[in-house]
């Protein structure tokens, strides 16, 4: 099984293979302007290193949210168009659950966060890759209310903000590069979705906003 998965909801636009569990390959570029123009040869390059075309594609993963307005439209737009040209499932995925992945196995909870624009930020919280809680919004001050238990927080953070979540004790900050959303991870949930039977219906993925 053969998964596409394309990521543009973030300045860094992310293109992953992966064929049975496997991550055949990977591209990220900076992607803050000209996401549509990027990320069609993204994926021409990508399917040619590999010896592929599209026709060899059985599926796709999407991030659907939250992130950029436009940059969450343009995956949608790309995968939803080529989906239905080539008559394959297409999965939604929260860009929040694919930082949860980046985490990997550990005790603690997971806190997934996002810049969201005016000094704000989407969150998730997760326990072993679970979501516990609804996404929602949060200013910095109320991020670090919520966080009440030692919690490993992961995601979209200045050098600011990092430093005062740094400052509090039950917080654990994951690395900076574990930071950085690649679409392996976001294949990986997509590979997932495959095996437990969720329908893949091009037309039923929408974009993920939280208010």
């Amino acid at each position: 099984m053969l998964i596409l998965a394309a990521d543009t909801s973030l300045p860094i636009l992310s293109v992953a293979l992966l064929s049975d569990g496997d991550v055949l390959g990977a591209v990220a570029l900076e992607g803050r302007t000209s996401r549509n123009e990027k990320l069609l040869p993204a994926i021409d390059w990508l399917l040619a290193e590999n010896l592929l075309n599209s026709q060899h594609i059985d599926l796709f993963t999407v991030t659907r949210g939250p992130g950029s307005f436009t940059g969450v439209r343009v995956a949608l737009s790309v995968a939803k168009g080529m989906a239905a040209g080539l008559g394959i499932p297409l999965w939604g995925v929260s860009s929040l659950d694919v930082l949860a992945l980046a985490a990997g196995s550990v005790d603690l909870p997971v806190r997934a966060v996002l810049e969201a624009g005016r000094g704000r930020y989407a969150s998730g919280l997760y326990e072993r890759g679970v979501a516990v809680e609804p996404p929602r919004l949060a200013t910095l001050d109320e991020l670090i209310q919520l966080i009440r238990d030692e919690t490993l927080v992961i995601g979209e953070l200045g050098p600011d903000a990092r430093q005062r979540l740094q400052a509090q004790s039950k917080v654990r900050l994951a690395d900076p590069a574990a930071c950085l959303r690649r679409a392996g991870f976001l294949a990986e949930l997509g590979w997932r979705m495959a095996l437990r039977g969720e329908p893949g219906e091009p037309g039923l993925v929408d974009a993920l906003y939280i208010s």
